[in-house]
């Protein structure tokens, strides 16, 4: 850690203090991932259950007293966001996962971008032939969709990160189902960490590119202002999901998964969603996986009248949402299979350096491998330098550690990750060599 982060033991803990980590991981205790304050003893006590030394951020302490009532952390609540009442909540046991597969990363980052760039253009292709019928009045074909949920699922167990770091550089693509590709694509990453079989990520990846095709039966404005919608308008809208099951119960061979996905990615844990509002322990499986990321796209998503929440701010959203609209465990699950910081966020790191993070460790996940673009003074490096922050503060303290101080958004400082993926290097040929050799061959 560094000079101004400084371990110290629970019962050293003092009003004012601010504790910027824990011995432990943030998802299995109640406590804010960002970070807090303590403000009152019994802050201190709370903390004690949990873990026997933290970090504190010694520039962000502040005088005692500053607080006024405070309402001590709850560790049987679980850090529920004060907004939900109990009776919102549903508890049930964990879920299990018979014989789940272990998958090892077989492929650097960079090798499999390479592999999956034509991949990733060919899912666009898929959905958009499959909306493309279904506003001419067709019955949609889903066999290249189903090729193309095969593909990505090989992708991602080879390497996890590849087509989340695609996804975010096609992010400016005007596509109306840019969405689901995106939200497939978090789904898959989310499965393997939980061990599924290829044969349900497939169902899951082929369900959540087809879950909102019952949209092109929807008025265009309604779509457009979602967001605002309410009494009859909102039935209507959400009348989509029912749409998407009629078009595809009746497509020969498709898979009870895949509609399964289709039918609840909808419903939410605590039997708030659409449209049956169905509580947790009747939502699938896959269909509860659909639900958790494709909330998470929605706020990470840019929108015209709002910038998208930053990952870190994302996660914190669906935290609080554990036991209320998803499932506690599957929440925590995520976090960990994402990554507070997703493979592509922009940081800035504690030594005023700013990095790209291009993969993560499962044993601390706020300390992933950043690749380095900016100096310290803001400046573009000649030679972008990759940097794993649990390996390199493994064997150093004080000025010589290092961590993310902060995520940036997306575009801060004028960066431009797909840039760097390459080669390292800023250089805007390379990504644009590779996509014309691609469309050449």
């Amino acid at each position: 850690m560094s000079t101004q982060t400084k371990k110290i033991e629970v019962n050293a803990l003092r009003e004012g203090m601010f504790v910027s980590d824990l011995d432990r991981p943030w998802h299995e205790t109640p406590f804010p991932l960002q970070g807090f304050y303590i403000r009152q003893d019994d802050d201190v006590k709370a903390i004690a259950q949990y873990c026997r030394h933290v970090y504190v951020d010694i520039r962000k302490e502040r005088s005692s007293g500053t607080y006024g009532q405070h309402t001590p952390f709850n560790p049987k609540q679980k850090g529920d966001s004060a907004s939900v009442e109990v009776q919102d909540s549903l508890k049930l046991p964990p879920i299990a996962i018979k014989s789940p597969e272990r998958y090892e990363a077989s492929q650097t980052i960079r090798k499999e971008v390479a592999r999956a760039t034509r991949l990733h253009q060919n899912v666009y292709e898929a959905v958009e032939q499959v909306f493309s019928q279904v506003e001419q009045g067709a019955e949609p074909s889903i066999e290249e969709t189903e090729s193309v949920a095969a593909s990505m699922v090989e992708s991602v167990i080879r390497n996890p990160d590849a087509l989340v770091w695609l996804s975010k550089m096609k992010d400016k693509d005007a596509h109306s189902y840019q969405h689901s590709v995106n939200a497939s694509i978090w789904a898959l990453v989310f499965a393997r960490h939980l061990g599924l079989d290829r044969k349900r990520m497939k169902a899951l990846a082929t369900g959540v590119l087809l879950s909102h095709i019952g949209k092109a039966r929807i008025d265009q404005e309604l779509l457009e202002n979602e967001e605002y919608l309410e009494g009859a308008d909102l039935r209507v809208y959400q009348s989509y999901v029912d749409h998407s099951v009629d078009m595809l119960q009746s497509v020969e061979g498709i898979s009870q998964g895949v509609l399964s996905v289709v039918r609840y990615h909808q419903e939410r844990h605590n039997g708030s969603g659409f449209p049956q509002g169905v509580t947790g322990d009747r939502i699938p499986l896959l269909a509860k996986i659909a639900g958790i990321v494709e909330h998470y796209q929605s706020l990470i998503t840019p929108r015209e009248y709002a910038s998208g929440l930053s990952p870190l701010d994302a996660v914190s959203v669906l935290y609080g949402l554990r036991n209320v609209a998803f499932q506690q465990d599957l929440v925590e699950r995520f976090i960990e299979a994402i990554g507070v910081y997703p493979t592509g966020t922009l940081v800035e790191l504690s030594s005023a350096e700013v990095g790209i993070v291009t993969g993560h460790n499962e044993k601390r996940r706020l300390m992933p491998q950043v690749m380095v673009v900016l100096d310290e003074q803001k400046q573009p490096l000649r030679k972008a330098k990759i940097v794993d922050l649990m390996e390199h503060n493994s064997s150093r303290s004080g000025d010589g550690a290092l961590f993310i101080r902060d995520s940036l958004p997306k575009g801060a400082y004028d960066i431009d990750e797909n840039e760097y993926l390459l080669t390292g290097a800023k250089s805007r040929w390379s990504w644009q060599h590779l996509a014309g050799s691609l469309k050449a061959g």
